[in-house]
């Protein structure tokens, strides 16, 4: 037993503990007619659900969880937020209606230089026949395919554990409700976040291949990496090439398409709309209707040359705030906490979520009498031991 507060009660063939603390209490019933093999699995399976409450229980102990009355801070110093309407953009996160775009320069650096872009260079000095077009943002013709199996063991291994920075936006970011996230860039950090702290989502991508994607299923918040996953199977948008097939093929999803339409606000953090294929993909997504009403902020960490801000301003109506993206960030949170229940706290979500799959699996060890049915949910049990284990190791 990993917490005190929890306690054990047997009798009537029954166990019961409690974890009030955690989310509530898990009764097992173990009835008395029951096979003796039978009897010992409901029982072993008691303990373990035990134990694995235990850890949760200590989790939360540990953790720090979202102060909701904590003192506003003081409106940074920057003359550029006077363009951001707080209360406005805060409802409509609320109320679902913000679409959030990220990019690949959240994913920087101590230097403040892009991870993606460092890795790309190295890559060409690699292979003899393989460039990389600095200025373009592209690989030379071909290199798709020669930089594939290199793509794939960078952005499963090394670049997570570069991309702190990144994924530490992320990870703010993540306590939003954003229904949809749309991202361009080649990483899938918050989709992996959203796994490891057990949010549910649906995580759609491009493969490079097919014209029509699949429709999600449910309600769960989506998140679209439009131009290709180089986790999954290593392949992005790296060559002109690729972009164009991929504007001739690329089908928008009709959920997605819709959510864009009826949203009021959109953000785009990490994008540089120096780069004039940034400019293009907002024509595939319509964005140069420009709707009465509607709120469009690019929070940049550079500064872009100023006839291509006022490009974006004038075409999609999009406007640009310089800073960082932290000090956005952080008044955003501040501005949230206001709202009750606005912010999900990761941890205590994830707590939550694997306390809840507890207690139905105890109710499933109390109805189940037989042996074979009972040994599947001792594996549903492991896989709930495997993500507190990566969790601890996450959090530590």
């Amino acid at each position: 037993m990993e917490n005190s507060n929890l306690s054990n009660i047997s009798g009537d063939h029954n166990i019961s503990f409690t974890g009030v603390d955690v989310g509530g209490d898990i009764i097992i019933k173990i009835a008395d007619d029951l096979p003796p093999e039978v009897k010992k699995q409901k029982q072993e399976l008691s303990v373990r659900i035990e134990e694995l409450v235990g850890q949760l229980s200590a989790l939360k102990k540990d953790s720090t969880s979202i102060d909701s009355n904590a003192e506003q801070t003081e409106i940074p110093e920057n003359p550029l937020y006077s363009k951001i309407k707080w209360r406005r953009l805060i409802q409509a996160i609320k109320h679902q209606g913000c679409v959030l775009f990220i990019g690949p320069e959240i994913s920087i650096d101590e230097k403040g230089e892009s991870l993606h872009q460092y890795f790309y260079k190295q890559l060409a000095e690699d292979f003899d026949d393989v460039d990389f077009l600095e200025e373009e943002g592209f690989f030379t013709p071909g290199a798709d395919e020669e930089i594939l199996y290199d793509m794939l063991d960078y952005y499963k291994e090394e670049f997570q554990t570069q991309n702190s920075t990144g994924r530490s936006v992320l990870e703010k970011l993540a306590q939003f409700p954003f229904s949809l996230t749309i991202s361009l860039c080649p990483d899938d950090t918050i989709h992996r976040i959203c796994d490891d702290f057990d949010i549910k989502h649906q995580y759609v991508y491009y493969d490079g291949t097919k014209k029509e994607m699949e429709m999600p299923e449910n309600d769960n918040p989506i998140i679209y990496n439009i131009l290709g996953s180089a986790r999954e199977n290593g392949r992005y948008i790296f060559t002109h090439e690729n972009l164009y097939n991929y504007l001739n093929e690329i089908s928008i999803p009709p959920i997605i398409k819709k959510k864009i339409q009826d949203a009021t606000h959109f953000l785009f953090i990490g994008f540089d709309f120096s780069k004039w294929y940034n400019r293009l993909l907002l024509f595939v997504l319509d964005f140069e209707n420009k709707q009465a009403g509607v709120n469009r902020l690019n929070i940049e960490k550079k500064n872009i040359p100023a006839e291509f801000e006022k490009f974006i301003e004038k075409q999609f109506n999009i406007a640009s705030v310089h800073d960082g993206g932290d000090e956005f960030i952080d008044w955003l949170i501040q501005n949230a906490k206001k709202e009750e229940g606005l912010l999900k706290d990761l941890s205590q979500s994830f707590i939550l979520t694997n306390f809840s799959s507890l207690q139905r699996l105890s109710t499933k060890v109390s109805d189940e009498k037989m042996l074979e049915a009972l040994l599947k949910i001792n594996e549903e049990a492991d896989i709930i031991s495997k993500k507190i284990n990566s969790f601890k190791l996450l959090i530590t």
